[in-house]
């Protein structure tokens, strides 16, 4: 019997984390738990200790609690790690559930020591009925969570858009995964033919040189049929948990996210970073505005 079994047992259903089209809020504990500061694929995200005293929420039901786990790996520590995390509902006994953290190199500290690392998460997904529930989570080594509410927002289904023209294309290994950055430059910029209206989700880095540690300030220009639509400042460091396996000359720096919107038409758009950089992108469409480009043809 699965610890899922048990967990059913005190009125809440355990998932391991599914794929699924739940969009998650994250909210705050309760009290002054001491907290941590991590970069998850180059984005700070605050967690808290598990592993000193206890860690409590509130929650209103009926709804769905998500316990997300980080365990922590010091520089001698083996590639996995076993966590018991220990869960009491409205001061009833705690229930156990056994987890398996692994190293990951999406995941950092902040600051932290050489070789240390929060591992991968692990999440634990509970059902919270009727009322409000007092939730006490604690893990029996050293550990940092996060705790999230399911959003009144509907995910948004996007397809990622191949470029028509770019100065050359790079495979990232992200969370397990290939995929593909396409590079630009101020001259050669990443060209994209897109139907609106619709909005686009942009994901855009900064190229480093592997010789460079400090950071720097870039421009990113976005144009649409050849007039300026948006442009963007942003402050970039290399990254410490991205890169291209194949481009070893090159570091990714940390990624930037931004919405960018286009009118009702076919259109051409080019992103580009300014003076002599190079900069890297990913462009995705909601799947439901696909067939807007097919109509055209």
């Amino acid at each position: 019997m699965t610890k899922t079994a048990l967990l059913v047992a005190f009125s809440a259903l355990a998932l391991f984390a599914a794929p699924d089209r739940t969009v998650w809020s994250s909210f705050k504990p309760g009290g002054t738990p001491k907290t941590g500061k991590l970069m998850i694929s180059g984005k700070a995200s605050t967690y808290y200790a598990l592993d000193g005293d206890a860690v409590s929420v509130r929650v209103k039901g009926p709804t769905r609690l998500r316990i997300s786990v980080r365990a922590h790996f010091a520089k001698e520590d083996p590639e996995t790690r076993d966590v018991a995390l220990s869960v009491a509902v409205d001061a009833g006994e705690a229930k156990i559930t056994k987890l398996k953290s692994k190293r990951v190199k999406t995941a950092a500290y902040a600051e932290g020591a050489e070789g240390e690392a929060p591992g991968s998460r692990e999440d634990l997904v509970l059902d919270v009925p009727e009322g409000e529930h007092e939730y006490v989570v604690k893990t029996d080594v050293k550990s940092w969570g996060s705790f999230a509410k399911p959003s009144k927002k509907k995910k948004i289904l996007r397809a990622e858009m191949t470029p028509a023209a770019f100065s050359k294309a790079a495979e990232e290994v992200f969370q397990e995964r290939e995929r593909t950055w396409y590079f630009g430059t101020k001259d050669k910029p990443v060209t994209l033919e897109v139907t609106g209206p619709t909005t686009l989700k942009v994901y855009a880095a900064l190229n480093f040189d592997a010789s460079m540690r400090s950071s720097t300030e870039w421009k990113l220009e976005a144009s649409v049929d050849g007039a300026p639509l948006e442009e963007k400042i942003f402050k970039s460091s290399r990254s410490h948990t991205r890169n291209y396996p194949d481009e070893k000359a090159l570091v990714p720096g940390q990624m930037e996210t931004f919405d960018l919107k286009v009118a009702e038409g076919r259109h051409k758009l080019e992103l580009r970073p300014g003076g002599g950089q190079s900069a890297a992108f990913r462009v995705l469409i909601p799947t439901a505005d696909l067939a807007k480009g097919e109509k055209k043809k």
